[in-house]
């Protein structure tokens, strides 16, 4: 493993050399300590168990003539709604769906994204206890993390591709149920269901606990491929879940709260990058 993460300094220090660069925003897919800028552990990039990574003071320590900003992916997309959300007097989120799951409020007005106070970290909601019911039954999954149940072993890209074989038979693969769900069928669509089912419980906490979130956009690789065919399978759980004296008397309420992202892919780039215009200090 420190092999593996060696090759990531060292790459982004070959690229910074041939780019001449004196200050670069960097947007990693890892729980990231914001107070601190320590890369705590990433199970999509490198499985199981925690390997911390101090990846700022590594490349001070290769290539100190750079100022570096690291920030974890989905607080840079979070960052990327300063721009692109219309409202400016409200909480905002970014729920990024693809080779993992995470979700990051955001402050409009101030652009703070609020931390635990202690450890630096917010919204890792891949990693909270999920079930995944199925046709009368619960299933099983390990998340890449190693532990068993949780919402990424269910809703995240990876997942979804493990878990369509079992499901709906060996000829199933991502490329197969993507066209099937935009072809309409009825197998397809009910799998989408289930799959993002997890995902829809915890946006319905959230609204529980923090109704001050307008604005919830969805991200990601999953989230591309599908688009609205994925939001509109979100909000078809959220009204059959129904929020406690909300949605019964008003059934438009996460229609107006929730909305997919743009598709181009970069919004984790264009955070990074205005993170390091904006700071250039490590948050979460």
């Amino acid at each position: 493993m420190a092999e593996l993460q060696q090759r990531m300094v060292s790459f982004i220090v070959d690229e910074c050399v041939r780019h001449a660069s004196t200050d670069v925003g960097i947007s990693i897919g890892a729980a990231v300590n914001g107070h601190t800028g320590l890369v705590l552990s990433s199970a999509p990039l490198w499985g199981p168990g925690t390997w911390e990574l101090p990846l700022t003071q590594k490349l001070c320590e290769a290539l100190p003539a750079v100022r570096y900003s690291v920030v974890n992916d989905v607080s840079a997309q979070a960052l990327s709604l300063l721009d692109e959300t219309a409202s400016s007097d409200s909480m905002a989120a970014a729920l990024t769906v693809s080779s993992g799951i995470a979700y990051r409020t955001i402050d409009l007005a101030s652009g703070h994204i609020p931390l635990d106070p202690d450890h630096g970290v917010q919204g890792e909601i891949g990693h909270l206890p999920s079930a995944f019911p199925w046709r009368g039954t619960y299933l099983s999954a390990v998340c890449e993390c190693g532990v068993q149940d949780h919402v990424s072993a269910f809703s995240s890209g990876r997942a979804i591709e493990q878990l369509l074989p079992r499901l709906a038979g060996p000829d199933w693969n991502i490329a197969a149920f993507g066209e099937a769900c935009r072809s309409g069928d009825a197998l397809a669509l009910e799998l989408l269901d289930a799959f993002t089912l997890p995902l829809s419980t915890v946006l319905l906490y959230q609204a529980t606990l923090n109704p001050q979130v307008r604005h919830t956009v969805l991200l990601g690789g999953v989230v591309d491929e599908l688009g609205e065919i994925y939001r509109d399978s979100v909000l078809k759980n959220l009204a059959r879940l129904g929020l406690y004296e909300v949605t019964s008397r008003d059934s438009g309420y996460f229609d107006r709260r929730i909305k997919i992202g743009n598709g181009d892919g970069l919004e984790a780039l264009k955070g990074a990058g205005l993170y390091a215009r904006r700071n250039g200090r490590a948050i979460q």
